[in-house]
């Protein structure tokens, strides 16, 4: 047997051994993006829910009420301002460019922002890796999806001590960047979301929605639910980025799998040709040798 079909026989087996995995890494890839996206339908759903019921307790407050600001200490010593830019990157590889692009975007907006001091959070160990590569200082932290469902816990915590800093005046503005599906089409890219401080775009739409009659009985403070509300609307924003974040990362995933099975499958065919080529010349080559040997064909 030739060196040459050894080789190719040798890629062949391998390449009909990684088939099925490429197979179902792909199938994986597609479910776990689908997954998200649904949690993410039911939970725009919820948020709207929600904010109807916030805008049901400021028709009977009779006004908008926002976050309770904390109450200003003097002090000679002035305040230590400081911005948050967490970047939702991820942990799990074959996502191509996925990463590289979160971490070229951040350390351009840092660039661009570098009037105030900023606390850079990176979510995952590819974006981690992809930061360092571009010169970025930042905290490590652990992914904030755990296959399509968001870290809750730790999404929850990290909203609790950004909504405490922000009422004490220390922390300016909260921005997150992640990948978000565009208005126009279905394509994901890098974008920032400015999570703190609130714009009020959502609590206005539902404020400008047909309240549902009779009007509900509300017993205790009203300012005090709806500045839990207004925590929760944001906590829910937040875990709507990592659902975007999660699908993006899913949908990358599954392209490139599914150029690598395609990719896969032109090579399997070429060295099946090239096998089926390597064959024939060897037998050509033993029944020349027959018939040399047998006198029927003289010998060259």
């Amino acid at each position: 047997m030739s060196e040459g079909k050894e080789r190719s026989e040798a890629r062949l087996a391998n390449l009909r051994a990684i088939e099925p995995l490429l197979g179902a890494l792909r199938v994986l890839s597609l479910s776990t993006m689908q997954m998200a996206l649904n949690r993410q339908a039911s939970l725009t759903v919820y948020a709207e829910r929600f904010a109807l019921v916030a805008a049901q307790v400021r028709a009977q407050a009779g006004r908008v009420i926002t976050l309770t600001e904390a109450e200003e200490r003097f002090d000679y010593r002035p305040v230590e301002k400081y911005q948050v830019l967490a970047v939702i990157g991820s942990s799990r590889g074959i996502c191509g460019q996925y990463n590289k692009q979160l971490a070229r975007l951040a350390a351009q907006h840092l660039e661009a922002a570098a009037d105030l001091p900023a606390n850079v959070l990176a979510f995952g160990i590819r974006a981690q890796r992809a930061l360092t590569q571009e010169g970025v200082r930042f905290e490590a932290w652990e992914a904030l999806g755990q296959g399509s469902m968001p870290a809750y816990d730790l999404a929850a915590r990290l909203m609790r001590e950004w909504t405490a800093s922000f009422q004490t005046g220390r922390l300016v503005r909260v921005e997150i960047l992640s990948f978000r599906k565009g208005s126009a089409g279905a394509n994901y890219k890098p974008v920032l979301t400015t999570l703190l401080p609130e714009n009020g775009g959502e609590a206005g739409e539902a404020g400008q929605k047909e309240l549902p009659w009779p009007p509900p009985v509300i017993e205790g403070s009203p300012e005090s639910m709806i500045e839990q509300i207004d925590k929760h609307l944001l906590a829910i924003r937040f875990y709507q980025l990592i659902l975007d974040a999660i699908a993006a990362e899913n949908l990358y995933r599954y392209r490139l799998l599914e150029e690598a099975k395609e990719n896969t499958s032109n090579l399997l065919e070429e060295l099946a040709l090239a096998i089926q080529a390597e064959r024939r010349k060897e037998i050509t080559q033993q029944l020349q040798e027959l018939l040399v040997g047998s006198g029927m064909l003289a010998q060259r």
